[in-house]
């Protein structure tokens, strides 16, 4: 082989694979699913880590299993604190055809209770198929199936206590090349005595290549004995890609109705 010709495929095997690594983005939205995949063959690894606060009242009323047999004095406004960091890998195992894994660890602080703890909580696995995409990446449909196992300690606020089956479905397009939207729907099979149906819808705008905010909200089923109105969660996030492969996440927000009073997470992403 002539220098000429090596130097021709040379270049050629960078392209296809600064292809590869561009294609292969992390998804931006936290409560939906974008088309965002690892090529077939690459792989995705990454880490959340995450802080959130909790009404312990508002979670007794509904009967979290935690605050059996405890008092929990609503006039002294008792919170539970959870930090979490979440190691996950996901695998691009057939042509559009992506499957993942998550392993959180959490260290939770309850006022009820005046103790700490620490642990793994529930760990997932799951599959996530783009099972239609346009030409041009949108519109697109994205059917996804998660099993998550009771390796958390949902005494100690760590887990749901029992495994629990997620099927869902996510539809997205972009407008004008910047603007991305989607809807998501699942059901949670094992949450509450018949399972628990949830909806959300995610906006994103992509400023440029490497930076890109979003907001995005989730309503759910409201839990049994909950006197509230449904429950609306609220997230807002910006984007920002250092690197090609490396991208940097920062979300926070709260909740209407419901038991979380806040959260915050950073999410790193490295794809190859």
């Amino acid at each position: 082989m002539n220098m000429k010709r090596l130097g021709l495929v040379i270049t050629a095997a960078v392209t296809i694979a600064t292809s590869g690594w561009a294609q292969s983005e992390s998804m931006r939205s936290l409560y939906t699913r974008e088309n965002r995949f690892p090529e077939t063959g690459t792989a995705e690894v990454g880490a959340f880590v995450g802080y959130a606060q909790y009404d312990e009242y508002f979670l007794s009323q509904i009967g979290a299993s935690a605050y059996q047999g405890y008092y929990v004095n609503s006039s002294a406004n008792p919170k539970l604190t959870s930090t979490t960091v979440m190691p996950y890998a996901k695998y691009g195992l057939l042509k559009n055809l992506t499957v993942y894994s998550r392993v959180p660890y959490s260290f939770t602080q309850s006022d009820t209770k005046q103790q700490k703890y620490n642990g793994f909580n529930d760990i997932a696995v799951g599959a996530e198929l783009l099972a239609y995409e346009y030409t041009y990446k949108y519109p697109w449909v994205i059917p996804y199936a998660e099993v998550t196992f009771p390796s958390g300690n949902e005494d100690e606020y760590m887990g749901l206590g029992k495994v629990d089956a997620i099927f869902g479905a996510a539809v997205g397009t972009t407008t004008f090349d910047k603007y991305t939207w989607v809807l998501d729907g699942r059901y949670d099979s094992n949450i509450g005595n018949n399972g628990r149906f949830e909806g959300a819808a995610a906006f994103i705008w992509e400023l440029s290549d490497q930076f890109s905010v979003l907001a995005e909200a989730k309503v759910t089923e409201k839990e049994q004995g909950s006197t509230e109105d449904v429950p609306v969660y609220i997230n807002g996030g910006m984007c920002y890609k250092p690197l090609e492969q490396l991208s940097v996440n920062l979300y926070g927000g709260g909740s209407v109705n419901a038991e979380e009073n806040g959260h915050g997470a950073v999410k790193v992403a490295y794809s190859f």
